[in-house]
């Protein structure tokens, strides 16, 4: 069945192709390459029988070797500075089965340096890297017969540690594409531990991106690409992860790069790709840190807002009561609904409360004349007319229409619904970013009502957001801060804070020798932001007037349940003229980590273990309920010396002994489970007689118990061709005469399943 899988694919794969090679002509030069010459690399030609011997003696010993899915090794060989790469991936035999290059004025079956990219893709094509203007500078290409392929899919499918080694292979092919773009990329592939974690992440259904987003630290982990991969036209290789990073650029504190994999299809080779910077202080366990009685207070108004927020947004049955016509004349303002204008104010009264501020009231007559101005804005736009706060009034649009878009003139003109712009508009990003008008104006302590309106559609003319604001009420706040002093609601800062501000209205006044320190107290990590080092790379201060210091520190990662304490430096009490520290604290709260579903369980696949030392065992836990917010687990041993473990659940036997592994939830709940592992005696002398009958079927290691190891030694057996008759018995579980990576994964099935 699943070689008849294949041969369909290969002919609708051949389909495609001629269907492509009709609609476009592919532009390349014509290749000198012979039938058996693979690859044309800084004038040296690599041959289909070319050995690793013979390209070492050409271009020294790989920089990068680990074992290949093809049932050899890959070998990664660059320069000092980052300006070429040659990878090769061998089989059990050491024939050349993966092939490929970035410079070095290379010539390859598909491609030579410098040709124009075509898209056009065939069965088992593999990967192009080219520049802006669309000229090849990296190939990937294959060697292989579907008997390759099939055997590559079964042992990457059976074992994460090639996906683990590949990182350090396509490291390098971001840090040449850096270099090309003359930029530093300073990252390192993702630590052994992290890796693990995520790949246990995967098991219970979530990944190190996603757990970011669900527990309020998605600052940690930021996300350069997502998607899916049909690995019928490239198998995953340097090239196709290490290119995905082109042009992207990251912090320091983002010390990680991580090309992540998730298999959705075993039968398909589909996959799920994930490219992400890491912060490793998503690891990190910090204090906890108590909270001030008027913090208490000013969470206990977030809550409450927020459940009048999900109240109104679950009783929306429609966006508009009237639809808006803004691409032509007559124009139709149209109408929100009126549930859809309540839940966007207990949206922006969310971050008012935190702050202590009195909320703001929804007037319909604002939000009619938000919504006014909405759409002469876009009709603005498309045709020409000048825009923005006071527009053209352009033939045909009547005064009373433009006279009701320009009432309330206390206004934000921000991209987006009438709700994104809220969150655009308050880590206010353009147009204002010094200033942060737009934020201020949501902000207003005297503001007492306001409207929102907006119109768009798609991506082609996008969305136009109008705020507007009216009344005065007298106010006790002296300082109005972003992140707040007070509550800082994360969920109204889904696309970053943007830069950071603090804004004195009463008592209070600053000056340009105003300085900055920020400190995480859950951390104890403290960050100066001052007059010598403040147009550092990353880093932001500016003082506007008397009353507003802007600031901001790239490296600073924060995560639900941080409490910042940021410290003003050479503040003036306008009392007294006395230059003081004027200290605040922001607690930083996602709503939707307060309201975590924790762990309550962790099913394990086994708890007592007995193994022999060398061996080893991988345990399965499923984290219950299977909605738990948090799914990240850590194991421990008691003691490493007799028996370690990765943090994939994959228990090492070292030493007789007995050890305890503990596997515990990461979640508020902190629940923990314990395995007992026991290490008896020593292993089996190898060149003791063995009596296969004495052996279970598939038991290759001759330890009475078939596990990830047995596995381990048929792949080495099918590598090195040394199988003896008494191997062969026990190891070929498919009795087609030979031991290979079909063996391989049968074994492992009977580890998993128990048959």
């Amino acid at each position: 069945m699943k070689i008849q899988k294949d041969i369909k694919c290969i002919l609708v794969c051949m389909l495609f192709v001629c269907f492509a090679l009709m609609s476009k002509q592919q532009v390349k030069a014509a290749s000198t390459l012979n039938s058996n010459e693979l690859l044309k690399f800084k004038d040296y030609i690599i041959e289909k029988d070319t050995t690793i011997d013979q390209i070492n003696s050409e271009f020294g010993q790989p920089r990068i070797e680990y074992a290949s899915p093809f049932g050899g090794n890959a070998y990664t060989y660059y320069d000092d500075e980052y300006t070429w790469m040659l990878h090769i991936e061998t089989d059990s035999s050491g024939k050349i089965k993966g092939f490929g290059c970035i410079n070095g004025d290379f010539m390859s079956k598909r491609y030579a340096q410098g040709d124009e990219y075509s898209s056009v893709v065939s069965y088992m094509s593999g990967t192009a890297i080219y520049d802006e203007d669309e000229k090849v500078n990296g190939v990937y290409e294959y060697n292989v017969t579907s008997s390759d392929v099939q055997t590559y899919k079964t042992i990457f499918i059976s074992s994460s540690d090639y996906l683990y080694n590949l990182q350090k292979s396509s490291l390098i092919v971001s840090k040449i594409l850096a270099k090309k773009h003359n930029y530093d990329f300073p990252q390192t592939y993702i630590d052994e531990d992290i890796f693990y974690m995520n790949e246990e992440l995967k098991d219970n259904g979530t990944d190190l991106y996603n757990l970011g987003n669900d527990t309020g630290k998605s600052k940690y982990i930021s996300l350069v690409l997502s998607r899916t991969d049909f690995c019928n036209f490239e198998l995953p290789n340097p090239l196709m992860l290490g290119r995905s990073t082109e042009n992207h650029t990251r912090a320091d504190n983002y010390k990680y790069i991580f090309y992540d994999m998730k298999l959705l299809d075993e039968d398909t080779f589909k996959y799920f790709t994930t490219i992400v910077f890491v912060d490793p202080e998503f690891m990190e366990q910090k204090e906890t840190v108590s909270l001030t009685d008027n913090e208490i207070t000013l969470l206990d108004a977030v809550k409450a807002k927020y459940e009048e927020y999900n109240q109104h947004g679950q009783a929306i049955t429609r966006n508009y009561d009237i639809e808006p016509q803004y691409e032509e004349l007559p124009l139709v303002a149209g109408k929100w609904s009126d549930m859809a204008l309540l839940m966007v104010t207990d949206y922006i009264n969310l971050a008012r409360a935190g702050l202590g501020l009195h909320e703001l009231e929804l007037n319909q007559d604002i939000a009619d004349a938000a919504q006014h101005k909405a759409a002469l804005v876009v009709y603005n736009n498309i045709n020409g007319y000048t825009s923005g706060h006071f527009p053209e009034q352009p033939e045909g649009v009547d005064d009373e229409f433009f006279n009701k878009a320009q009432s309330y003139m206390t206004e934000n003109l921000y991209t987006g619904d009438i709700q994104t712009s809220i969150v655009s508009a308050l880590n206010d990003g353009y147009g204002d970013p010094i200033e942060c008008g737009h934020r201020y104006n949501l902000l207003d302590p005297s503001a007492t009502e306001w409207g929102a309106g907006a119109v768009g559609s798609g991506l082609s003319l996008g969305w136009q957001g109008v705020h507007k604001f009216s009344g005065f009420e007298d106010y006790t706040n002296e300082l109005v801060a972003w992140p707040s002093n007070g509550i800082f609601t994360m969920d109204l800062a889904y696309n970053g804070i943007g830069n950071w501000t603090a804004r004195f209205y009463k008592n209070y006044s600053v000056s340009s020798d105003t300085e900055v320190t920020i400190k995480c107290l859950n951390s104890g990590k403290t960050y100066e932001i001052n007059k010598e080092n403040k147009n550092n790379s990353g880093k932001f201060l500016q003082v506007t007037g008397s009353d507003l210091v802007t600031f901001r520190d790239d490296t600073i990662a924060y995560e639900s349940g941080d409490v910042f304490e940021i410290t003003l430096h050479n503040v003036t009490n306008k009392a007294t003229g006395e230059k003081i520290d004027y200290t605040y604290r922001s607690v930083f709260m996602s709503m939707t980590q307060i309201n975590e579903t924790g762990v309550t369980d962790i099913e394990l696949s086994e708890t007592n273990v007995e193994l022999l030392p060398e061996e080893s065992i991988s345990i399965d836990a499923t984290v219950c309920p299977s909605d738990a917010t948090n799914k990240m687990l850590r194991y421990t041993s008691s003691d490493d010396s007799i028996a370690s473990v990765r943090q994939d659940g994959t228990i090492y036997a070292k030493s007789a002994g007995t050890a305890t592994i503990t596997v515990t939830s990461c979640s508020s709940t902190g629940f923990s489970k314990t395995i007992t592992v026991v290490v008896k005696g020593e292993t089996t002398d190898p060149d003791e007689p063995i009596n296969p009958g004495e052996f279970l079927k598939g038991d290759l290691d001759r330890n009475g118990a078939v596990n990830a190891n047995d596995a381990a030694v048929a792949l080495d057996l099918y590598k090195y061709g040394n199988a003896t008759d008494e191997d062969m018995k026990i190891g070929d579980m498919n009795e087609d005469g030979v031991i290979n990576a079909n063996d391989a994964a049968l074994i492992l099935d009977v580890y998993k399943y128990g048959k």
